[in-house]
């Protein structure tokens, strides 16, 4: 078994989980791997978020989790989601990061953690987000960095796409054989 297959199958349930949960993304400004700001407002109300909040560049086990993200970067687009990475790296190290893994999605740089810090859960932490910003799952890696497997990931962003009647196409096709 693979290092990224250990994390995986030895992940935990959510600490955050369900509709109801009450947790809110918090609004914010960040730069990307260009120094361009990226805003959390950009996406709301328009997509998913999924939130990865990384160690860095010098963590491998991070780096390897932001590889299997990107390998599944068009299966989370095609349920409406996109994908933001968040680490403490300055906005060079970013940058570098971002060269060599190629990753089809924001890398964004808070040396201060100060968007980690609102969420009171150390790194690594992964967050799934509606479209409102309410989070419906959320997992600490800890020290091991267990997340939850890809499948995991995509069951939780079809479940969420599921409860808004306006984004399914299956409730559309129900209202027009009515």
């Amino acid at each position: 078994m693979t290092k990224q297959e250990t994390y995986q199958s030895e992940a935990s349930y959510p600490l955050i989980s369900g509709p109801a949960s009450g947790h809110h993304l918090r609004p914010f400004s960040l730069p990307d791997a260009t120094g361009q700001p990226v805003q959390l407002w950009h996406y709301l109300q328009r997509t998913n978020i999924l939130l990865f909040f990384h160690h860095g560049l010098a963590c491998d086990a991070c780096r390897a989790i932001l590889q299997e993200l990107a390998a599944q970067a068009d299966a989370y687009r095609r349920e409406e989601t996109v994908v933001l990475a968040i680490g403490p790296d300055q906005p060079v190290e970013t940058q570098q990061l971002a060269s060599h893994l190629a990753l089809p999605f924001p890398l964004l740089s808070d040396p201060a953690a100060q968007i980690l810090d609102q969420y009171e859960l150390g790194s690594p932490l992964l967050i799934i987000a509606d479209r409102w910003g309410e989070i419906w799952a959320a997992w600490s890696g800890g020290q091991e960095h267990r997340m939850p497997s890809d499948q995991d990931i995509l069951e939780w962003l079809a479940f969420i796409e599921a409860q808004c009647p306006e984004c399914t196409i299956r409730e559309w096709s129900v209202a027009w054989d009515a």
